[in-house]
């Protein structure tokens, strides 16, 4: 017997078929999956560096980010939106802070904000290869969205937001790269370290795809903050609630190692 057309499938299944859906969301089966796949060379306890956690505890992105900067509603809460632009500008934050421990508090709050924007003019979670230009050229005519003490990073934020999903080939072609190489590379490894957020491995996190280098500790904090900020959507349906629940279980001294059978008691810390 022939299946609807308009059957329900989960994400892990949508997401494994050629012809991707235009708008991608959680769902409790795919939600097991990704909490029971997490790479056994992952570590299972995360330390939270000290200037990552005043720096994030201070900038609070996801009080920064505006839902009315999103193109639409189901970007806004689909598996590029609110969520994924705030766990990329917290990674950012950390990226920056490793690679440059000179960097000041006003360049470090742009990186914050180019992480929050990067994809906030997609039309869908699907391909939509000109996000990029496009966010950049909306950001040039809503600059007055950003703090006033940021504005001279304006540049290194638009070029980094429109080349943030080439690859370095082309990007390395370009006269600005150079100029702006520092917010280029730091979104770039933001970026890439929350495909752990996707429900299939093989378009996980790969070393290959970015230049900065990326520490095992790293990776894990990118996994279970995805993991847990899913969840906590799928259960709350607040982007911005999710986020920062997630950010406060991961700062607990004493965190459960991740997996399936600790999601139940994920339903509690809300």
């Amino acid at each position: 017997m022939q299946k609807s057309k308009h059957e329900h499938i989960n994400l892990r299944t949508a997401l494994l078929r050629t012809e991707k859906p235009r708008h991608q969301f959680y769902d409790w089966d795919s939600l097991k999956w990704l909490f029971s796949h997490k790479p056994k060379n992952l570590l299972k306890k995360n330390k939270i560096n000290s200037k990552l956690l005043d720096a994030v505890d201070s900038l609070r992105p996801w009080e920064k980010c505006d839902d009315k900067w999103f193109l639409n509603s189901l970007t806004k809460d689909g598996i590029h939106g609110f969520r994924h632009a705030c766990r990329v500008s917290i990674h950012a934050l950390s990226f920056a802070l490793t690679y440059d421990k000179k960097i000041s508090k006003d360049e470090l709050e742009a990186i914050m904000f180019t992480g929050i924007l990067h994809d906030c003019r997609r039309k869908n979670d699907n391909a939509d290869s000109l996000h990029g230009i496009r966010t950049a050229e909306w950001l040039t005519k809503h600059a007055n969205i950003l703090p006033v003490h940021v504005l001279s990073f304006l540049p290194a934020m638009k070029f980094a937001i429109s080349v943030h999903n080439d690859s370095y080939q082309n990007i390395k072609k370009r006269k600005d790269y150079k100029k702006f190489k520092f917010f280029v590379d730091v979104i770039k490894v933001a970026d890439a370290v929350d495909r752990y957020r996707f429900p299939r491995s093989d378009w996980w996190f790969s070393q290959h795809f970015i230049v900065l280098p990326v520490s095992t500790q790293k990776m894990s904090f990118a996994f279970d903050l995805a993991a847990i900020s899913e969840l906590l959507f799928f259960i709350t349906k607040n982007n911005s609630k999710s986020v920062s629940l997630a950010w406060d279980f991961l700062k607990q001294k004493k965190q459960p190692y991740l997996n399936s059978r600790i999601l139940t008691n994920l339903y509690n810390f809300k």
